[in-house]
């Protein structure tokens, strides 16, 4: 499971890292400490760029590029929101059942296939955190779901090399039910028009009536990390995310066979318990509580 991530790299740094060019709505993200479902974040994708952006790569514009639009795919850095819609999901609330996509099964569930064909992605991060919940107590008796809660302790995880993580996404846009077919090409006066639904808020991810969302993939815990929990994100090699985004990849089975592969060498430790809430963000919140502790893989 992945609920919860820190992402503090700057877009530039993000760019030259993974060859990516930038796009003026990541401006608005600042970096966070404590990125949760429902967040407003930026991924990597894929994509040929929109006609009006083949004139001005900078242009905002009201509807997505498809698949099958023509042109050269150009990497991309963009903001989404946290929490995959399907085209054909009827309300936003939906979302908040998809901010995690299992990777054994996302290339035949209905939410994500359709992404997992032709619209995956890079959700950069800089850590995740995961909670240890205890299966016994002090006395060694066995613990209830609701006592292993209160005594959970958060760990953060990050690349061994303090690298960015490249963690396995999904994306797609969502258009807003009851949004008139026919917009201005201004902004502002399409916003003028739009009635937002409940659930949607505006931010650097709504174009007009397209909200852009995404989901972060997961799998079992690999050995060295399943004493935390028993999934994790799917964290792709370097040498990976190239063959992951490659938009002519259209087999969403092979897609899925990509994400049993080893990942980077990483290193954890446990932090306060302060990240639990999603009102507090900071440096402090990754903070070792014992130095001494912290494992890295080699």
């Amino acid at each position: 499971m992945c609920g919860r991530y820190g992402s503090w790299t700057g877009d530039t740094v993000l760019a030259e890292r993974f060859g990516a060019t930038t796009w003026p709505e990541t401006q608005e993200l600042r970096p966070s400490w404590n990125r949760a479902p429902g967040a407003d974040v930026r991924v990597l994708v894929e994509r040929p760029l929109s006609p009006d952006q083949r004139d001005d790569p900078a242009a905002d514009h009201g509807s997505p590029t498809l698949p099958d639009d023509p042109g050269a795919p150009v990497r991309q850095l963009r903001a989404a929101r946290w929490g995959l819609l399907p085209v054909w999901a009827k309300e936003a609330r939906a979302a908040f059942r998809a901010f995690n996509a299992r990777s054994e099964t996302a290339a035949s569930k209905p939410t994500f296939r359709a992404s997992m064909r032709s619209f995956r992605a890079v959700v950069p991060a800089d850590c995740w955190y995961e909670w240890q919940r205890p299966a016994t107590g002090p006395d060694g008796e066995p613990l209830t779901r609701a006592e292993a809660n209160r005594l959970k302790r958060p760990y953060a995880v990050t690349r061994a090399d303090e690298a960015p993580l490249a963690l396995a996404g999904l994306c797609s846009w969502w258009r807003l039910p009851g949004a008139p077919e026919d917009l201005p090409e201004d902004p502002d006066e399409a916003a003028a028009l739009l009635t937002l639904p409940e659930g949607v808020r505006p931010g650097p991810s709504l174009h007009g009536p397209w909200l852009l969302t995404c989901s972060i993939l997961t799998r079992d815990a690999r050995e060295d990390l399943d004493w935390l929990h028993d999934r994790e994100p799917v964290v792709l090699r370097d040498e990976d995310v190239d063959a992951w985004l490659d938009p002519a990849l259209r087999d969403g089975e092979a897609a899925a066979a990509m994400l049993s592969g080893p990942r980077p060498p990483l290193r954890w430790w446990e932090v306060g318990s302060a990240v639990g809430s999603t009102r507090s963000d900071g440096v402090r919140l990754v903070t070792p509580l014992d130095p001494s502790a912290i494992v890295s893989q080699a």
